[in-house]
């Protein structure tokens, strides 16, 4: 199954953003596909912090979505991830936001992700990567993005992992 994650950091970010895409491809039962641009985005939630980078990246696994959870939180702790502040900086955050035609509502895991609809920095980077995508169902999610709340994103940056500023 091809499931779509977004990533976020805002601290040493691209240090943690570019380690958490090699700990996701050095998993077993995940193949990473690719990546799509990175954005230097506003914090999202209210709280005052620095600035994020994001990015969207593909991957292949045959992990069901809530093992694909867990694998993704333990990333996240492995770089350090404390969830103590709401919305507040962070190492490493990792949402999974598509799941093939999965549809999931459960206390610890919704399907697609509730923000992507919303947020320009899980939704423009998903649109970089697979300008086709579709929600389950089938609606394309290019259609969407008129109606995105939430407009986060400063610029897409010129490098990423393999690429100096």
């Amino acid at each position: 199954m091809t499931v779509y994650l977004s990533l976020g950091s805002n601290i040493r970010p691209r240090h943690h953003l570019g380690t958490a895409l090699e700990l996701l491809d050095a998993q077993d039962a995940i193949r990473l596909l690719g990546e799509s641009p990175w954005y230097e985005t506003r914090p999202w939630g209210g709280i005052v912090q620095a600035n994020f980078l994001n990015l969207v990246c593909a991957v292949e696994t045959s992990l069901p979505p809530l093992q694909l959870l867990e694998a993704t939180q333990a990333i996240e702790q492995r770089l350090g991830r404390v969830r103590t502040l709401r919305n507040g900086p962070r190492t490493i955050d990792i949402d999974i936001l598509l799941a093939g035609d999965t549809r999931l509502e459960t206390p610890a895991l919704t399907i697609p992700h509730p923000g992507l609809l919303e947020r320009d920095f899980m939704l423009v980077p998903l649109l970089d990567l697979a300008p086709d995508a579709r929600l389950p169902g089938g609606e394309r999610l290019i259609d969407k993005c008129a109606h995105l709340s939430h407009h986060q994103i400063i610029r897409k940056l010129t490098f990423g992992r393999n690429r100096s500023k």
